[in-house]
């Protein structure tokens, strides 16, 4: 009778022994759900929606970095570096703002080089060299859109070395206002003459005069502009 009180007593150790392990399995299989969902979360907050009023910023910093790239290039004549920014790759809050940054950084370098370009047309102004300005004369010029072709008036103006103007070509019948066309010239420092940011001719200031030609894209890109202009160098803006 002892002895199966004993093992009465024992009974219960025994079966406490056997379902411990089982019962610390289960906890950790638990735990370790709990920390892997822990984490998936955490990842998942890494990727935030970037908010709307970022991704504007980030659009208006690249297109004002695209732009300004464009006018150093063609009037300074010599191609400057730009950020390579890759959108996809900005999943995160953190470094869409980093981006943003970068961007203001370059566009307020650029800003100086050509703020700097432009006090020195000014200064080239009251005390050129030789080959500092040019009159150009714009002839012959036809404009080519989807719908419509015609002719231009000619057009006379002077540059100086590391300007870059918009003049209004304009139908050559007086009586037809309804076409026209803007195109874009710039006499770069480096001594070349662009049309649309195209270069047409290099510029020898030892020589007076000369002539080009010319067939650019429209600013627009839905047509082309061809023609011929005559420029001579002078000695300065009166």
């Amino acid at each position: 009778m002892s002895l199966f009180r004993a093992g009465l007593l024992l009974l219960p150790l025994f079966i406490s022994a056997c379902s411990a392990p089982t019962l610390q399995q289960t906890t950790s299989a638990k735990t370790e759900q709990s920390i892997s969902k822990q984490q998936d979360t955490t990842a998942a907050s890494q990727q935030v929606n970037v908010p709307v009023n970022l991704e504007n910023t980030l659009d208006e910093q690249i297109e004002l970095a695209k732009l300004q790239y464009a006018e150093l290039n063609s009037r300074s004549g010599v191609e400057p570096n730009m950020p390579y920014i890759d959108k996809e790759a900005l999943i995160t809050k953190q470094a869409t703002i980093d981006t943003i940054q970068k961007l203001r950084t370059y566009n307020n370098q650029v800003h100086r080089q050509l703020t700097a370009i432009d006090e020195r047309v000014e200064q080239r102004k009251k005390n050129g060299a030789p080959g500092d300005t040019i009159q150009i004369l714009v002839s012959k010029t036809k404009v080519a859109m989807k719908d419509s072709t015609f002719k231009t008036q000619p057009l006379i103006g002077q540059w100086v070395r590391g300007e870059s103007r918009i003049i209004r070509l304009k139908d050559s019948l007086l009586f037809n206002v309804q076409h026209s066309e803007d195109l874009l010239i710039t006499y770069s420092e480096s001594y070349q003459l662009l049309v649309n940011n195209k270069i047409i001719s290099i510029i020898d200031p030892n020589k007076s005069k000369n002539h080009a030609s010319f067939n650019v894209d429209t600013t627009g890109n839905d047509g082309s502009i061809s023609g011929t202009l005559d420029y001579r160098t002078v000695k300065g803006i009166h």
